[in-house]
C-alpha cells in the first residue's frame, strides 16, 4: 500500500489530524510538502479532489481526497487489515 500526504507548510489542522490519524491507525505514509510539488499538478488535484490541504493520493481503493477524512483512514485501516 502506498500513501503520500501532500501537507502545507506551517501549521495545518488538517494536515496534523491526518496524519495523527494514519500514524495511529498504524498506517505507514509518506509526507511532503505542497509547495515542492509541480503547481500544475496541484491545480488539477483542486479541480478534481478540492481545495482543501492536506491532499491524500493512494493506490488503495480508497482513492485520494482532500481534506481530513477519517472514513477514508478507516476505509485505509481496513483494506490493510484484510
Amino acid at each position: 500500500m502506498s500513501i503520500t500526504v501532500y501537507t502545507k507548510s506551517g501549521f495545518c489542522g488538517m494536515c496534523k489530524a491526518t496524519e495523527r490519524a494514519l500514524a495511529s491507525a498504524g498506517i505507514e505514509y509518506t509526507e511532503q510538502l505542497l509547495e515542492d510539488v509541480d503547481q500544475a499538478q496541484v491545480e488539477e488535484w483542486k479541480t478534481t479532489l478540492g481545495m482543501n490541504a492536506p491532499i491524500v493520493i493512494t493506490d488503495t481503493t480508497a482513492g485520494a481526497w482532500s481534506g481530513f477524512r477519517p472514513d477514508k483512514i478507516d476505509e485505509l485501516a481496513s483494506s490493510a487489515a484484510a
